[in-house]
Parts: structure tokens; sequence; C-alpha cells
């Protein structure tokens, strides 16, 4: 499990903004050997938009994971529409993900996580820039299954 936590930087002398605090449950087995993994956060609005990504790399055979969250903080109530991104499929606690393979270099399944946050988990070879084939490409149940692991 990973926790970020926030601290906003304001001009207002009086009260100081509380921290942001935001907890994510982290795939912890891979389809492939992991042998470098690193993190960014993207938060250059603090009051808008906070995006976090976990990076998965086999450095050897160049495969990526990316798992990637992100919220519009400021508009709490407007869940993002998913349904247009592929396939629907079912998580193992009933959330809908729908998988897209819409670039023929990249797999990519897509939900919104309990937090309210859209999750995604991304997968691609050498940079995003090798078309993925038969051999290649991950079977859509093994995106399902990190996908299940971050519930």
């Amino acid at each position: 499990m990973i926790l970020a936590l926030v601290e906003l930087a304001t001009d207002w002398p009086d009260p100081p903004n509380p921290p942001i605090e935001h907890a994510f449950e982290e795939p912890i087995a891979f389809p492939f050997e992991i042998t470098r993994r690193y993190s960014e956060i993207d938060i250059a609005k603090p009051h808008h938009m906070h995006q976090f990504v976990f990076h998965y790399v086999n450095e050897e055979t160049t495969q990526e994971l990316r798992y990637i969250v992100h919220k519009v903080v400021d508009e709490p109530d407007d869940m993002e529409d998913i349904s247009s991104y592929g396939d629907q499929y079912v998580l193992a606690d009933g959330t809908s993900a729908f998988y897209d393979e819409a670039e023929s270099t990249s797999q990519g399944l897509w939900w919104i996580n309990k937090n309210g946050f859209t999750a995604r988990i991304i997968y691609y070879i050498d940079g995003n820039s090798i078309e993925l084939d038969d051999e290649t490409r991950l079977p859509v149940q093994q995106l399902i299954n990190l996908a299940n692991q971050t519930l």
C-alpha cells in the first residue's frame, strides 16, 4: 500500500490548509518480472487535479505496466464517464471495468475506484512503440487480476 500525503502551500496566513491524504493499494503479483518500480505524483493545482502514476518495468524485456489514478477534486460529484473506453468486464467487488485496445501498441483497463478516483492499468512494450501481437499482448484476465489487487 502506498500513502500519498501532500501539504498545500498557500499565501493564506490563517488557517493553514490541512494535508491531502490518499491511500492506494498497489498490485503485488505481476504477469512478468519487475526489475524497476517508481512513482510520480502530479498535483500542480492542489485544489483541482490529483494524479498518481505507479510504474512497473522489466528493463530487459522493456515491458511496462502503469497504474494511474486521478481525480478532479474540486468537482467530486462529477464522475468521469469511462464506459466509452471499450468492452465491459466486472471486477471482484462488482465494479465495472472497461478494456481498451484502441491503439495497437497498448492495452488498458479503466474503472472508478471506491474513493471516486478514475483508475487505469496500461500495458505496453518499449515505451509504447512496439505493436502488440498474439505473443506480446496480455490476456484481459491478467489486467483484471492486477485491477482486483487494488480494490
